[in-house]
């Protein structure tokens, strides 16, 4: 996640946490550089963030009727437990694609926001969304959903989700939240998160 603020020797820093620890990259006084973290090092920092995530996590279960339980222990088992999650609410939502038949969405919007890629919990796409990016998708599947949801940006694709997967259905849920009731309330979920992430955040 970035962090839009001086941290230790950093004057602006990205965290990246992993199995087996973290990695800071960014700005210091002799330039760019990346530097490893102790977990310790930054859980409390990256607390608040978890804690959003729980909740984006509850709204999305409540709207796919699956459940979040949030994970206890230290950041990584808290991972591991969000992770299982998206798996499981993944299946969930692959059935609800799957009834929706085939479609086609292409729409541009002023802002893809961009919590989840694949597995991994991201930030930077929330702190820094594409900008007047395009959506797109194409389900030509009858039982089963086919394809991705991709994001173009200057005419460049930029990142893609599995039609299946939650990744996916958040950004489809920002190009057409009418292709299911799940959908809209995943809209409506993704953007109290984003609004309170920036309340969090001095990124700008």
């Amino acid at each position: 996640m970035p962090i839009c603020q001086p941290w230790r020797e950093f004057q602006e820093v990205t965290l990246v946490v992993r199995e087996g620890g973290a990695l800071a990259v960014g700005r210091t006084e002799a330039g760019f550089e990346e530097r490893g973290a102790r977990l310790e090092e930054v859980e409390e920092l990256l607390a608040p963030y978890a804690r959003l995530y729980d909740r984006l996590a509850g709204s999305i279960a409540r709207a796919l009727g699956v459940e979040y339980k949030p994970g206890g222990g230290d950041l990584i088992a808290w991972l591991r437990g969000h992770v299982s999650f998206l798996d499981a609410a993944g299946a969930r939502w692959g059935r609800i694609v799957d009834s929706a038949g085939p479609f086609s969405v292409r729409r541009e919007l002023d802002r893809v926001y961009i919590p989840y890629s694949g597995h991994a919990l991201t930030l930077t796409y929330v702190a820094y969304p594409y900008r007047n990016a395009v959506v797109a998708a194409e389900n030509r599947g009858r039982a089963i959903a086919i394809g991705s949801v991709v994001v173009e940006w200057g005419g460049v694709r930029v990142a893609s989700a599995g039609l299946r997967t939650i990744a996916g259905a958040l950004l489809l849920a920002q190009a057409a939240p009418e292709l299911a009731p799940a959908l809209a309330e995943i809209r409506r979920a993704l953007g109290e998160f984003v609004a309170e992430f920036s309340s969090m955040s001095p990124c700008r």
